[in-house]
C-alpha cells in the first residue's frame, strides 16, 4: 500500500513538473498573430515554429546549434559567398532576395559585434600603461614614453567610438564609389551603400577573427595591421570587379581613381561631420579634452624631469652599474 502511494506521489510530481514546463497553448502565432490550427507546428504566414515548452538549457543549446553551426546557416552562407560569389549576395539583396543570404544591415551588425568583442579583449588585456613597450618599440630613435602614451590615447579614442566610425565609413565609401562609377547606371547611391555594408563588414569580420587568433603575438598583430591597410583595397577591388564585370585594366584604373578622389572627399566629408559636432557643441568638448591631455602630458614630463634632476648623478650611475654587474653574473 505504501509502495503504491509512493508511486502515485512520484507520478503526480512528474506530472506537475511537466505541466510547469509547458506554456499556455494559443491558437494564434505569437510572432505575426495569424490563426493556427491545433495540428499546425509552423505558422504558414511567417514560418515561425510553434513553441509548447518553456526554455531549458537543452533547447537553448539546440537553438544555438541550429542557428549558427548547421550547414544551411544563413551567416555562413553569406560569409562564404562573399568570397566565392559576392555578386550573388549583393545583387540578390538589391533585387529583393532576403531569405537565402543575411541582409546587409544584419551582416553589418554581426561584424560590429565580432569586432567589438576583439577590441574589448585587446583593450582590457593587451593595451594599457603596463604595455606601452609594445607600442613604443616600433617608434623612431629619440621617441619617449610620452609619444607612446599619446598613441595610446588615439587607440583608446578609436576603441571608444569604433562603432560610430565604422558606421560613418559606409556613406564615405559609397560617395566615392558613386563618383568613380558615375558612368555606370547599374546601382544608385543607396545600392552603393549596400555594396559597402557587405564588403566593409566582411573584412571587419576577417580582421577581427585573425586579430583574436594572433592576439598573443606582437609580430602577428603587426602583420594583421599591415593587412588591414592593404586587404580592404584588394578585397573591395575584387568585389567591384565581379559585380561590374570589369577587366583587370579597368579595375586598376578605377582603384587608383578611387584613391585619388578619396582625399578631397574625405576633407569635405569630415568637414561636414565637424560642422555637425560644432553645431551641437560637441566640437568644443573634443578640443577641450585634447588640450587637457596635452597639458597633462606636459605636467607629467616636467614632474619626471624634476625627479630626475633631484637624483645625484653619481649615485644614479653607480646604481645602474651595480644592476648591470648583477645581470652579467
Amino acid at each position: 500500500m505504501s509502495q503504491e502511494l509512493k508511486e502515485d506521489s512520484s507520478e503526480k510530481q512528474f506530472s506537475k513538473k511537466k505541466t510547469e514546463r509547458r506554456l499556455v497553448v494559443s491558437n494564434q502565432c505569437k510572432n505575426c498573430g495569424h490563426h493556427l490550427f491545433l495540428d499546425q507546428q509552423y505558422c504558414p504566414v511567417c514560418g515561425a515554429k510553434r513553441i509548447h515548452n518553456r526554455i531549458t538549457a537543452r533547447n537553448l543549446l539546440e537553438d544555438f546549434t541550429e542557428r549558427f553551426l548547421n550547414i544551411e546557416n544563413v551567416f555562413l552562407k553569406t560569409f562564404i559567398s562573399l568570397f566565392t560569389k559576392p555578386e550573388n549576395v549583393i545583387d540578390g539583396y538589391v533585387d529583393g532576395l532576403r531569405k537565402r543570404y543575411m541582409s546587409a544591415f544584419s551582416y553589418f551588425a554581426v561584424a560590429l559585434t565580432i569586432s567589438s568583442f576583439y577590441y574589448f579583449i585587446f583593450r582590457n588585456w593587451f593595451v594599457g600603461p603596463e604595455n606601452l613597450g609594445l607600442f613604443s618599440a616600433g617608434l623612431a630613435d629619440g621617441a619617449n614614453v610620452e609619444d607612446a602614451e599619446f598613441g595610446l590615447k588615439i587607440i583608446n579614442f578609436i576603441f571608444d567610438y569604433q562603432s560610430i566610425l565604422s558606421f560613418l565609413n559606409i556613406p564615405f565609401y559609397a560617395i566615392i564609389s558613386k563618383l568613380v562609377f558615375w558612368n555606370y547606371k547599374k546601382y544608385n547611391f543607396v545600392e552603393h551603400l549596400v555594396i559597402y555594408l557587405y564588403t566593409y563588414s566582411q573584412f571587419q569580420i576577417i580582421s577581427s577573427l585573425l586579430g583574436t587568433l594572433f592576439i598573443w603575438s606582437q609580430y602577428g598583430q603587426i602583420i594583421i595591421g599591415i593587412l588591414s591597410g592593404i586587404g580592404p583595397i584588394v578585397y573591395t577591388a575584387y568585389v567591384l570587379c565581379r559585380i561590374f564585370n570589369l577587366t583587370l585594366e579597368s579595375i586598376i584604373i578605377k582603384t587608383l581613381l578611387f584613391l585619388v578622389i578619396a582625399l578631397p572627399v574625405s576633407c569635405l566629408f569630415f568637414s561636414v561631420i565637424g560642422g555637425v559636432l560644432y553645431s551641437f557643441g560637441l566640437f568644443d568638448t573634443l578640443i577641450q579634452n585634447v588640450l587637457e591631455n596635452v597639458e597633462a602630458g606636459k605636467a607629467a614630463k616636467e614632474a619626471s624631469q624634476v625627479v630626475k634632476d633631484s637624483l645625484p648623478k653619481d649615485t644614479l650611475l653607480k646604481n645602474v652599474q651595480t644592476l648591470r654587474d648583477s645581470i652579467a653574473q
